[in-house]
């Protein structure tokens, strides 16, 4: 890798510090800093008459007069009076541009670029790119994303600088891809994207880096995937499908399935067939019933397995105690009534209660443990463990997953069959390229007779109708939750704003009980909070917005999220899901800070379904933002759009076919 210079550039120190701190440290980083679009100055007018007023325009003008004066602000202001070829005049101006006088001159033929304002009938031109006719540059102009401060134009005046090293760049697509898409060298494009030639120059090469960038990372995935197979042949254990266990666990069941559980339940049964580990990402909408699914398949895969005399045992990850309390107190009555012995391990355990569960996991006597990271500590061992089930997959690094691996079954050399969950409903292009080494299951159908949750964003005007409507909720018996607004990326202002909630709250509702949770807490507080809150104890709880409200109250009818314009679609939906769990109809109110003006929220309104939301978001925000944590492996593109399924799908394919080729 070549560093970037002061001298390479023909710059600054204080600019190749800027350089790196926007990431861009050698000529590779520089060369991959793709324009964004381009300014298409080919199509040059000469009548003011012809000019849109809505896009940018280029016209041959002549200069009748040019000045510069002083602001009231101070600032320099350059003011020229332009002429077209019909004699017409209008005015460009620019602020703090010293060179105009001393560059430009009454009489000059000129070419500008810019977009026009038109204003109390005349026609003017806010600080337009300017130079001689006989000057003229390329007629496609790379327009770069600023960085750091540093405009397009520095960006595109520096390419020249590093264009001999373009040819250096190597190939990433394989050649007989390349050739079949009918692509161009990498070097080409890498040349048409810095200097076009033409917009279809440009266009093609963006689109052909473009397939390139998505390209390594599905390849990426689809190689794990590959390896996870090779590695697991032989070592997981293979478990036949039985329709009649099935039949016989529904049965137990006090509802019916929806068809999207079904077809879940088939794909997640169909992959534990096979001689090689299950990789598969479940991606179920808040409210889809995605661990009734899991918990079926749990008790197929012991029931078969004990069947076959190859006995499994099940671990079910949660990323919260109060989670895992809760997995553990819906699942345990189906379980027992199979025979099948559970129980769960959290870090407020006993040492003694601890050391019980581990030998009972060490034994076998222990068919299913439902836990927290406590799961993942070096002094938990299996005896044969098979299925591994990761709730809200995303809260736990690579590294804590593989953990569950690694001290599974050490007496059988084994590896079990994985399948992780989330309840964040992610865009399909998304799904593809964060988890290319999963299959990908989708719930998005409600179980019949769930009503959907009304939801209504709120100015502060109607705050107050908003507290009447509440007041008689919580005296019909039914219970509120009420989030307060990420304040910034601090937890003790989110504390303090949640803890002033509840003053505020205490203060309108003074004959209710509220109740108060934050990530602070220690673990044994916030299960005494939250179990306050499910036997009705709790009238309205203020909760900070990082904090994982996930027991399932089938009681609690209303959500209210405070300043809500500060949160993705996404996120308020999760937030919107903690409702909607029993038979009342449920409410979320999006109240919104005088400073919100925009249409954004109105999406909450319009609809329930979270993929739906999801796309939305992924419109407006960046990925890592839609998904929930900047830190979760979603990459950054620098020119592919990631809302691009047909061409995500296409270059699936497109491997696939090359990897069954080879």
């Amino acid at each position: 890798m070549t560093l970037l210079t002061k001298t390479l550039l023909h710059t600054t120190d204080a600019y190749i510090k800027r350089l790196q701190k926007g990431g861009i440290s050698t000529v590779e980083d520089l060369i991959g800093y793709y324009p964004r679009t381009y300014k298409d100055k080919s199509d040059v007018l000469e009548y003011f008459s012809f000019v849109n007023i809505k896009e940018p325009n280029t016209l041959r003008v002549k200069i009748e007069s040019i000045t510069t004066e002083r602001t009231r602000n101070n600032k320099e202001l350059s003011k020229a009076v332009l002429c077209d070829k019909g004699g017409f005049l209008s005015e460009a101006v620019w602020f703090n541009r010293k060179f105009m006088l001393q560059r430009f001159h009454t009489g000059d033929t000129v070419k500008i670029y810019g977009k026009p304002k038109y204003e109390y009938g005349k026609l003017s031109f806010p600080s337009p790119d300017i130079e001689f006719v006989k000057d003229e540059g390329a007629s496609i102009i790379p327009v770069y994303p600023e960085c750091n401060y540093i405009p397009s134009a520095w960006f595109e005046g520096k390419m020249a600088y590093i264009r001999e090293y373009l040819r250096t760049i190597p190939e990433v697509l394989p050649e007989e891809i390349r050739k079949q898409k009918g692509f161009r060298t990498k070097a080409v494009n890498l040349t048409a994207i810095h200097f076009p030639s033409s917009k279809t120059d440009f266009e093609r090469a963006r689109t052909e880096l473009a397939y390139e960038e998505l390209f390594s990372l599905q390849y990426e995935g689809i190689m794990r995937k590959k390896n996870g197979e090779l590695l697991s042949a032989g070592r997981a254990t293979s478990i036949s499908m039985n329709p009649e266990t099935v039949k016989e666990i529904i049965s137990k069941l006090s509802f019916p399935l929806t068809n999207g559980q079904k077809i879940v339940l088939f794909q997640i049964l169909r992959d534990m067939e096979r001689p090689f580990a299950m990789q598969r990402l479940l991606q179920g909408d808040v409210g889809t019933g995605k661990t009734i699914v899991v918990i079926i398949a749990a008790i197929h895969a012991i029931l078969e397995s004990r069947r076959e005399k190859k006995e499994i045992q099940v671990a079910i990850l949660a990323p919260t105690e109060i989670l895992a309390r809760q997995h553990f107190a819906s699942s345990m009555e189906l379980l027992s009534s199979f025979g099948i012995t559970s129980d769960f391990l959290v870090g407020w355990l006993t040492p003694k209660q601890k050391t019980d569960v581990k030998a009972r996991l060490k034994n076998g006597d222990l068919s299913v443990v439902i836990g927290t990271h406590a799961l993942i500590e070096d002094t938990v061992h299996f005896k044969n463990l098979g299925f591994t089930i990761v709730d809200e997959q995303h809260r736990f690094g690579v590294e804590q997953r593989r953990a569950l691996e690694q001290y599974s079954s050490h007496a059988t050399g084994g590896l079990p069959h994985v399948l992780n969950m989330t309840a964040t409903p992610i865009p399909r292009t998304l799904s593809l390229t964060i988890y290319g080494d999963q299959d990908i299951s989708v719930l998005s159908e409600y179980p019949i007779g769930r009503k959907p949750i009304h939801t209504k964003v709120l100015s502060e005007s109607e705050r107050n109708e908003a507290y009447n409507f509440i007041a008689t909720e919580v005296q019909a018996g039914r219970q509120v939750y009420w989030i307060s607004p990420l304040v910034e990326e601090s937890e003790t202002l989110d504390i303090a704003s949640a803890v002033n909630m509840q003053e505020i709250l205490q203060g309108v509702f003074p004959n209710f009980r509220i109740g108060l949770i934050h990530g602070k807490m220690k673990a044994k507080e916030k299960d005494a909070i939250m179990q306050a809150f499910y036997d009705r104890k709790i009238d309205i709880l203020s909760s900070t917005s990082v904090v994982e409200v996930g027991v399932d109250n089938p009681n609690a009818s209303v959500i209210c999220i405070e300043a809500s314009e500060r949160f993705g679609l996404s996120q308020l939906h999760q937030f919107r899901g903690r409702v909607g769990r029993g038979k009342d109809q449920s409410y979320c109110y999006l109240f919104t800070t005088k400073s919100y003006t925009g249409e954004r929220l109105r999406a909450m309104e319009r609809t329930n379904d979270g993929f739906e939301l999801s796309e939305i978001d992924l419109e407006l925000r960046w990925p890592g933002e839609v998904y929930g944590v900047r830190q979760s492996g979603v990459p950054e593109f620098k020119i592919a759009d990631l809302k691009d399924l047909e061409l995500v799908s296409e270059i699936r394919e497109d491997i696939e076919e090359w990897m069954a080729r080879k």
